[in-house]
């Protein structure tokens, strides 16, 4: 299992990459609405991979997959994981491993 490091890393690269779509202030609606309505943080993509994945879709529709790309390609960037062919929750489940 990572370690805690991991796990703040991962919550940066979330938070970033929301940012990226749409500023702070989109970042901070997509975090809320994360938090309040779907009770995840993006530190529990860990724990939580499937869960986060569909509450991005209810927030993005099918511009979640855009969204889950991006992510895929940092992380597996910063782990030095292969993100071909793989969505968020195979490739946490492989950095799960490792």
């Amino acid at each position: 299992m990572p370690r805690k490091s991991s796990k703040n890393l991962l919550k940066k690269v979330i938070e970033e990459t929301l940012a990226e779509y749409g500023g702070e202030p989109v970042k901070n609606a997509v975090l809320f609405h994360l938090t309040k309505i779907h009770g995840i943080k993006p530190e529990d993509v860990l724990q939580k991979p499937e869960e986060f994945v569909q509450a991005l879709n209810d927030i993005y529709g099918p511009f979640e997959k855009i969204i889950e790309n991006e992510l895929c390609e940092k992380i597996a960037k910063i782990y030095g994981l292969n993100c071909v062919n793989k969505g968020l929750v195979e490739l946490v489940k492989e950095l799960k491993k490792k």
